[in-house]
């Protein structure tokens, strides 16, 4: 009898197990929509939370937690879920730390570019969340105030120029933060933190000559323009997506409320003019 006891305890506590594995499978959370892949050209990949790789689609989305590495001339660019363009350049590896774009006071950007080079012509999170927006490399933090700009960080042998990371404004402005201090970066200036170095970051002379356009340079910005015309629908679209599926955040909540007046005085004028 004591055997079929312990037989049946051991049943029952594998039974409990899978169900609970089950049940946290089905409650584990979907990773969240960072953004879509617009172009790639060359050799490119993907590699999710789950360490499994991919290679990139046009039209795909790429989420929250991958990782994209390229290779020697090869490029992909992003339409970010924020209304924000990016390109990541040849040679290059980001990785997609924190990607949240509601509409609200939460929302977040954090990419850690480990190598290589990228631009990034920022979203609403940019404009409206600008201390939540972040790109790090392994020596500096870089924060924007809404702008466009290009991030890069040279391994030792890269031939691209010194090592170190670097941040080049190409409009509005940027800050790069070390452990030592932080260097504003106006528009069409560049900065620079040594590998070696122990001081604060900072602005160089002259704008070094391996910030270049890409082949598809052209493309991207006239997509950059039409994605930062559309950021405010694009933002109460967000919102009253999440609104109606009964997710919206306190914080768009707010942001909406205050859209509201704004939108009948957009009405009243209408009807107006008719």
């Amino acid at each position: 009898m004591t055997r079929l006891v312990r037989a049946a305890v051991t049943a029952l506590l594998a039974v409990a197990l899978c169900l609970t594995a089950g049940a946290r499978a089905q409650t584990a959370p979907k990773p969240r929509v960072a953004g879509t892949i617009n172009l790639f050209d060359g050799i490119v990949q993907i590699e999710g939370k789950d360490k499994r790789t991919r290679r990139p689609v046009k039209g795909e989305n790429v989420l929250e937690g991958d990782s994209i590495a390229t290779s020697r001339q090869s490029e992909i660019h992003l339409d970010m879920a924020d209304g924000a363009a990016m390109i990541v350049r040849e040679s290059s590896k980001i990785t997609i730390t924190e990607y949240v774009a509601d509409g609200g006071d939460k929302d977040r950007s954090l990419i850690d570019l480990a190598r290589g080079a990228m631009r990034s012509v920022t979203g609403w999170i940019g404009q409206y969340n600008r201390s939540n927006y972040r790109i790090r490399t392994p020596l500096v933090t870089i924060g924007v105030r809404g702008t466009d700009h290009e991030p890069t960080h040279l391994e030792p042998g890269d031939p691209r120029g010194e090592p170190g990371s670097y941040d080049k404004v190409n409009d509005g402005a940027a800050y790069m933060q070390s452990k030592q201090g932080t260097v504003e970066v106006p528009a069409n200036t560049a900065a620079f933190q040594a590998l070696s170095a122990e001081g604060i970051p900072q602005l160089l002379a002259t704008v070094p000559s391996f910030f270049k356009p890409g082949k598809f340079e052209q493309e991207f910005q006239r997509r950059a323009r039409d994605l930062r015309n559309a950021i405010p629908q694009m933002r109460m679209d967000r919102i009253e997506f999440l609104r109606k599926q009964g997710l919206l955040p306190q914080e768009a909540q707010k942001a909406l409320d205050q859209a509201k007046p704004f939108e009948e005085l957009g009405k009243e004028l209408l009807r107006w003019k008719r």
